[in-house]
């Protein structure tokens, strides 16, 4: 393997870590690094191999806490969601996907935190179809679940670990999906391997200091970090393309 693969091998580990401390974020992290790395169509199939390994793992240590309620309204609207994205795949740039990312990036980031998420019927249902489809597209979607998950007043261990649940549900769609249109994961499959063992060790440690962690000052350190990584893939497309 190459240097860059060990550098996203040790990624996978960190930015796992991060999420298995606050719930969120370490994908996020993860996929700003990727662009430069990878080929722009190889980066969220690759990505969403590490995060079934991130989002399993990180559950599997807390499997006790998981919400099997919300858990099972999402994974179907999962599956619905992968069978709609899949029908737009073939027509998307897949060489700008680093620019819409890094500003959907900015956008989840900074955008006003709304205190009450929206009390809609079978609500974990449609984010489950909408943030699957959208992550076809743009790799990550997880942020935007948690505050209808925070709205049901879950205690912490209990909200990052169905987080987690349903995370992996959307992840394994999406690998699928790619699989069933043709993506060719062979080239990949020792950066693969190796990234799937360091994001299992990234949750195993990130559950043993969870606890222990200010979640303000972590969330606010992440928040900047997570901007200062999407400004990157910004400037990498602007750059490579001029």
């Amino acid at each position: 393997m190459e240097i860059s693969d060990w550098f996203l091998i040790g990624a996978a580990c960190i930015t796992s870590m991060i999420a298995a401390i606050g719930g969120v974020g370490g994908g996020v992290a993860l996929i700003a690094i990727m662009p430069g790395f990878l080929p722009a169509a190889a980066i969220i199939p690759v990505h969403g191999l590490a995060q079934i390994a991130s989002n399993l793992s990180r559950a599997l240590f807390g499997l006790k806490h998981t919400e099997w309620r919300l858990v099972g309204q999402y994974a179907i609207g999962a599956v619905i969601g992968a069978v709609l994205g899949s029908r737009f795949i073939a027509d998307f740039k897949w060489e700008t996907m680093p620019l819409f990312l890094g500003i959907f990036i900015l956008l989840i980031t900074w955008m006003p935190k709304f205190s009450r998420a929206p009390d809609l019927p079978a609500k974990f249902t449609l984010l489950g179809a909408f943030q699957t489809a959208l992550s076809l597209f743009l790799g990550v979607s997880g942020p935007l679940n948690m505050p209808f998950l925070l709205r049901e007043n879950l205690p912490r261990d209990r909200t990052v670990i169905t987080h987690s649940v349903q995370m992996t549900s959307s992840h394994a769609m999406k690998i699928l999906t790619f699989g069933f249109l043709g993506f060719v994961f062979a080239p990949y499959w020792k950066l693969v391997v190796g990234m799937i063992a360091s994001a299992s060790l990234g949750s195993y440690l990130g559950t043993l200091i969870r606890g222990r962690v200010p979640e303000h000052h972590f969330r606010v350190l992440l928040r900047w970090l997570v901007t200062l990584l999407a400004v990157r893939m910004i400037l990498y497309v602007l750059f490579s393309t001029s």
